[in-house]
């Protein structure tokens, strides 16, 4: 699919398309190494993760359309609730270098990955979310939601 049929398509579909096209032009860019010379960079993630709470990590890009209908609901997920849950939101532009689209294996944007208190990933959803089925997720009570 060339740049002007992408830019056509319209709706749920392009915004699908232009997130996985967002994916795919930062699978192409060259890596920089995860740590500087001398002085390990913190991931930030990782650290997230270690707090011990049930965490939400939502990747994406300034860039993508869907991903910034997916802001306000992050922030009010961190603002209302950030004191029970881990609340990330990573621009993939911005921290390519670490690797995070194969480590997390994204393959659209916005994709929203759960953890539980252990770390370990329980869910994952690719797209838009409403803030209900996010607690949901978190909250342990899937019944009713959508796979």
């Amino acid at each position: 699919m060339n740049r002007r049929h992408l830019l056509t398509l319209t709706g749920t579909a392009g915004v699908a398309a232009s997130g996985l096209g967002l994916v795919l032009y930062l699978r192409g860019m060259p890596r920089e190494a995860d740590t500087a010379p001398g002085a390990p960079l913190a991931d930030p993630v990782q650290q997230a993760l270690g707090q011990g709470r049930p965490a939400i990590v939502q990747f994406g890009a300034n860039a993508c359309a869907a991903c910034r209908e997916m802001k306000p609901v992050v922030e009010a997920l961190q603002r209302e609730h950030g004191t029970r849950f881990t609340v990330m939101n990573v621009d993939l532009i911005a921290q390519k270098h670490r690797g995070y689209l194969q480590r997390f294996r994204i393959q659209l944007m916005p994709t929203q990955v759960f953890f539980d208190a252990a770390g370990q990933e329980t869910h994952r959803n690719l797209g838009t979310m409403t803030l209900a089925a996010i607690l949901a997720h978190l909250e342990g009570r899937t019944e009713g939601l959508p796979a």
